[in-house]
């Protein structure tokens, strides 16, 4: 098993864009639960360590993501022509990613947190009609606590139980709040695993033709171009795109129609393009059963270099990326049996990521 400890932390964009963690240590961090458990144990007190060792993952307790909202998008085909993918198209898609994270406080040192967390990420590909990983899974292990608070006395002494600690205060100040600390960590915790992640989806880019579909949004991921076999799927909608015409038929989609390809232009990250499928019927009208969105790296041919306004996309481009939009929404909906139950997601997660969670899972442990 891969453990990519040695791929120290920090802050720093790499080349394919990806963001990971500051502070690299000199030494290697116990690796997992127990061996962070059995070095805190002295300064943190037994009675805390036997309880961080069955303690609820603070994922579930995490707090809600941003409020709804609809955002503005670039059409590049006409709304209201939305078309109807074949339900019985042979399966196209080789391989599935995903990624997990497991954070949970190991003790209080001066009324704060530390906090421990392991990351993963799998490639699972499609062998024989079997599941088996590709390459290796990543995992690393992380120690995340708030220097600041602790003060240099308190942290040169976690320091010295060998767990090489993460500072969360580093990138900022945080009130002193173990509720702040807390958050600050899980931010940290998702750009790791998202980190492995991107990392992964990048390498099987640079080695595979085979096509690679991803669990999530591929934004962040410079390394996944409009040439690269691989497609992230989005399954939550807390931003829906587009005006209201757009969202009334997006919303009215039937089982194995797609709607209209659009551009999404994030703020700090690149462009991708985009369209929805709905993937399952919803028995009692929920416009969001069942309903993804796709996101692929455009064509740099898609926009003139001079069209800063983007009013006029190329007509050949925009179809060759219908085409591959149909291709890859006909693969999709090929991926519908078997269904990931008893997952309450099955109706946005296909079997091929429930598998690489369960994988992860029984990695890592929940």
């Amino acid at each position: 098993m891969h453990d990519e400890r040695d791929d120290p932390p920090v802050h720093l964009s790499a080349s394919d864009g990806t963001q990971v963690l500051r502070g690299a240590p000199d030494r290697d961090p116990p690796t997992g639960l127990r061996a962070a458990l059995r070095a805190l144990r002295p300064l943190v007190g037994s009675r805390a360590i036997d309880a961080a060792g069955s303690a609820t993952p603070l994922e579930r307790f995490a707090n809600a993501g941003d409020p709804p909202a609809v955002a503005s998008c670039t059409m590049l085909e006409p709304v209201g022509v939305d078309r109807a993918m074949p339900l019985d198209q042979a399966p196209g898609i080789s391989a599935f990613l995903d990624g997990i994270q497991r954070s949970r406080i190991l003790g209080h040192l001066d009324g704060s947190p530390i906090i421990f967390a392991t990351v993963a990420a799998v490639v699972r590909v499609r062998e024989a009609r079997r599941l088996m990983t590709w390459d290796e899974p990543r995992v690393r292990h992380l120690v995340l606590a708030a220097r600041e608070h602790l003060g240099e006395p308190a942290w040169a002494a976690l320091d010295a139980t060998g767990v090489v600690p993460i500072d969360v205060t580093e990138s900022g100040t945080l009130p002193l709040h173990p509720l702040a600390v807390r958050a600050r960590a899980l931010e940290l915790v998702a750009q790791e695993r998202e980190t492995l992640e991107r990392r992964l989806a990048a390498e099987w880019c640079h080695t595979e033709s085979r096509w690679l579909w991803i669990d999530g949004g591929i934004s962040g991921n410079l390394a996944i171009d409009a040439d690269a076999p691989a497609f992230g799927v989005v399954k939550s909608h807390g931003t829906l795109y587009g005006d209201p015409q757009a969202l009334r038929a997006t919303l009215g989609l039937a089982v194995g129609e797609r709607g209209p390809l659009f551009i999404v232009q994030h703020k700090a990250r690149r462009g991708v393009a985009s369209w929805y499928l709905r993937m399952h019927p919803s028995d009692d009208g929920d416009p969001l059963h069942g309903l993804v969105r796709v996101e692929v790296a455009p064509p740099t041919t898609l926009f003139r270099p001079d069209d800063a306004a983007r009013a006029h996309p190329d007509v050949d481009a925009v179809r060759a990326l219908a085409d591959r939009a149909d291709t890859i929404s006909a693969w999709m909906l090929a991926e519908r049996a078997p269904i990931a139950l008893p997952d309450p997601r099955w109706d946005t997660l296909t079997y091929g990521v429930y598998a690489c969670e369960q994988f992860l899972k029984a990695l890592i442990g929940t």
